[in-house]
Formats: structure tokens, C-alpha cells, sequence
């Protein structure tokens, strides 16, 4: 008897690599086409901000400090240009 369960389980071995192998590839594939397909939309979305552009409107530019004549008499005695 356990001749006979050791063949059924020896022929079901046998059997589930090649299914098994056979529903990995079919998983990869699968994960293939949406990794594709995510890349496309990515691709899409970086040429879309390239082209898009950006503007500057109502950003003021930052005004130089003013010094004074005393505070560039130092600066300069200091030789800091």
C-alpha cells in the first residue's frame, strides 16, 4: 500500500513543476505588462512637467540690504569684499 500512495504522490510531484513553473511565467508576464505600462504613464507624466514649464509670476525678487557708510568702512577695512 505504501508502494501505490508513494507512486500517486511521486506522479503528482511530477505533475505540479511544470504547472507550477507554467503559472509563475504567466504571473511574470502579467507583472511584466503592468510594470510596462506604469513606465508608459511615468514617461507621460515626466514629458508633461518638462514641457510644462514653470513661472516666476508674483515671486518678488529678494531686495540687497542697504549698508551703511560705517558698516562698509568696516566691511572694507576688514577685506571682506
Amino acid at each position: 500500500m505504501e508502494d501505490e500512495s508513494d507512486k500517486k504522490t511521486d506522479a503528482k510531484a511530477e505533475e505540479k513543476p511544470t504547472e507550477t513553473l507554467a503559472s509563475l511565467a504567466e504571473r511574470i508576464e502579467k507583472a511584466n505588462a503592468e510594470s510596462r505600462a506604469i513606465l508608459e504613464e511615468q514617461k507621460e507624466l515626466a514629458a508633461r512637467n518638462l514641457l510644462g514649464g514653470t513661472t516666476n509670476a508674483g515671486v518678488q525678487p529678494e531686495k540687497p540690504k542697504e549698508e551703511s557708510p560705517a558698516e562698509y568702512a568696516k566691511r572694507i577695512s576688514e577685506g571682506r569684499l
